[in-house]
């Protein structure tokens, strides 16, 4: 991670390479990059977990030229949770989790600057997969509920040429989602296992993601080309005037 703050930081010297270019209604804003996610939980939450990252990549429109509306989705990976009063070496389970997200953007226009800053709030969908017991839960079913939160975002962009921008974007989330395990007769437990355990996740992470964000006038250019035809009136205005 120092490595690349370290590249940013180098490109955002750059200022003899950069370009200030503004954002127009119908724009496609797409980055790609990589996400680091670090977990916070509430200081009675009975698991933690560990930082994890993924590559990630974003779609956004310009529905005017400071508005835009971002799908945000990340490739999934396998996470494992822990139990707090066993230590982060004590894990309990493991799941493959799916959390794709959108935010409303305002993006800031400030004068003669390579920066372009913006604000986001959004929701995300959490959805989990494959979940599994593992140490001393092994042999139970371990599962996770599916949660639709709020998120908050801050933002920035840095212009390197006309259509591609370094990017900085940080989200705020906070997940509502609770875990529990059953069948814990089957765990080393065995007869003296309780029927349910119930996990109050309290999970608020902080997502920070470095990206490359390309910018596509696509809808421009073909309203350009459709002002550039001539329509059959100017076409027999033009015969007419070519046998004067």
């Amino acid at each position: 991670m120092k490595q690349l703050l370290l590249i940013f930081t180098l490109f955002f010297s750059a200022n003899s390479f950069s370009q200030n270019t503004a954002l127009e209604k119908g724009n496609l804003l797409v980055k790609s990059g990589y996400t680091f996610l670090i977990p916070q939980f509430d200081n009675n939450s009975p698991v933690g977990m560990d930082r994890y990252g993924m590559p990630t990549v974003s779609v956004g429109y310009l529905l005017t030229d400071s508005l835009s509306l971002e799908v945000f989705m990340g490739i999934p990976s396998t996470i494992s949770i822990y139990n707090n009063g066993l230590g982060g070496s004590a894990k309990i389970a493991s799941f493959v989790a799916l959390s794709p997200n959108a935010t409303l953007q305002y993006y800031f226009k400030p004068n003669n600057s390579n920066f372009r800053p913006y604000v986001g709030v959004g929701i995300i969908y959490s959805s989990f997969h494959h979940e599994k017991a593992l140490g001393v839960l092994s042999g139970a079913s371990f599962s996770l509920e599916k949660s639709l939160d709020p998120l908050f975002q801050i933002g920035l962009d840095y212009s390197l040429t006309e259509n591609i921008s370094l990017n900085l974007d940080v989200r705020k989330l906070k997940t509502s989602s609770g875990a529990f395990a059953t069948d814990l007769d089957k765990t080393i437990m065995g007869k003296y296992a309780p029927e349910r355990i119930d996990y109050s996740m309290g999970m608020q992470p902080l997502a920070i993601s470095l990206n490359v964000s390309w910018l596509f006038d696509v809808p421009n250019k073909e309203k350009k080309r459709k002002s550039n035809r001539v329509r059959p009136r100017q076409k027999r205005l033009l015969r007419v005037s070519s046998h004067l």
